[in-house]
């Protein structure tokens, strides 16, 4: 199954992306509805097969990739991928989210035992690469392909839970440094295998979110080694990260600046002109249509008038935005409500 360029654009996604870099003229604004487990009903598979199955993973991002248009394609491992690399388990329902099994870290002794994942070798993380394979034959001459990795604090709250995992962060700090060393060089290890396939890097760390840690916990625990994760990406792929952070997050703006981003992608709760201004002159901007109560439950004159919004705002950013929800779009929503939103892109350059 073969990638093709949208009939409604001008330019393929990686044109587009060329044309952008090169400060030529391009037709539309970048943009990429974040859809996660919506690709399963649209290629009839299911939530087990997406995360497990290479050949029908590879054709469930070209089914959804070929019907909308938009500018990249991301695959995993994702934090669940490299979770269960390291000995975590998640649970594949019939329908809906995956989710954590039973924390994996019972006690900080097993981590005595435990090893960064050579990506190279281990089962899971080939899954990926397997899919990989198959997309750079199908779609990379068409469009960006970038490989999830997740992020650091997500992927140790995965494996000891979250609650467990920020008591911890105050009472035995030395052994959440431990965890977080194993689990980054993991990470680094799956960015060495994308770069071997010639894609990006993106990350995503909602457990990071500063509501739930607060600014000083970011600082110590995760902003270094996201930092060396992204200076790690760029040097391997020769790309920056795209990354995206959940919820409130003006306390480490100061952090998130710092890193090496193809762009920034921020929750809908965000204020995007406030970002624009205090962001958008260090690292390009995405976001951030509401995925539940515009994309999935708007009509479609909401929509049109939620991306016009976003747009508006976005462009005065002076290092480039990209158009995108503010978070995935539920599984369960209407695929027509996706059209509507890349309709809505393709009205603004």
């Amino acid at each position: 199954m073969r990638a093709v360029k949208h009939r409604a654009d001008q330019m393929t996604p990686l044109e587009r992306a060329e044309a952008i870099a090169a400060g030529r003229d391009y037709d539309r604004v970048p943009c990429v509805p974040f859809m996660g487990e919506l690709k399963c009903s649209l290629a009839g598979i299911t939530v087990w097969d997406f995360w497990h199955d290479p050949q029908k993973m590879a054709d469930a991002e070209v089914i959804a990739f070929n019907r909308y248009g938009y500018d990249r394609i991301t695959i995993g491992p994702n934090t669940r991928g490299i979770t269960e690399a390291l000995g975590g388990r998640f649970v594949y329902p019939e329908k809906g989210l995956p989710y954590a099994d039973a924390p994996f870290l019972k006690s900080y002794d097993q981590l005595d035992d435990m090893n960064p994942i050579d990506a190279k070798k281990n089962p899971r993380i080939q899954t990926f690469a397997k899919e990989a394979d198959i997309l750079q034959k199908e779609a990379a001459d068409i469009v960006p392909i970038e490989a999830s990795i997740g992020g650091p604090f997500t992927i140790a709250s995965n494996l000891r839970g979250v609650e467990l995992l920020l008591r911890d962060c105050r009472k035995c700090p030395e052994q959440i440094e431990r965890l977080m060393r194993i689990i980054t060089d993991s990470q680094k290890s799956c960015i060495d295998v994308a770069a071997e396939y010639g894609m990006g890097i993106a990350m995503a760390d909602p457990v990071a979110n500063p509501a739930l840690i607060g600014p000083r916990m970011y600082e110590k625990f995760i902003y270094p080694y996201t930092k060396e994760l992204t200076d790690y990406a760029l040097k391997k792929t020769g790309r920056k990260v795209s990354l995206h952070m959940c919820g409130s997050t003006y306390s480490i703006w100061k952090y998130l600046r710092q890193y090496e981003l193809n762009e920034l992608s921020l929750d809908n709760i965000i204020d995007l002109e406030k970002a624009v201004e205090e962001l958008g002159e260090y690292i390009p901007i995405a976001g951030n249509v509401d995925p539940v109560e515009i994309v999935m439950n708007g009509s479609k004159k909401e929509i049109f008038q939620a991306v016009e919004h976003c747009v508006n705002i976005g462009k005065l950013a002076k290092k480039g935005f990209h158009l995108a929800t503010g978070c995935d779009i539920p599984e369960t929503t209407a695929p027509e409500q996706v059209d509507y939103f890349m309709g809505a892109a393709r009205n603004h350059i």
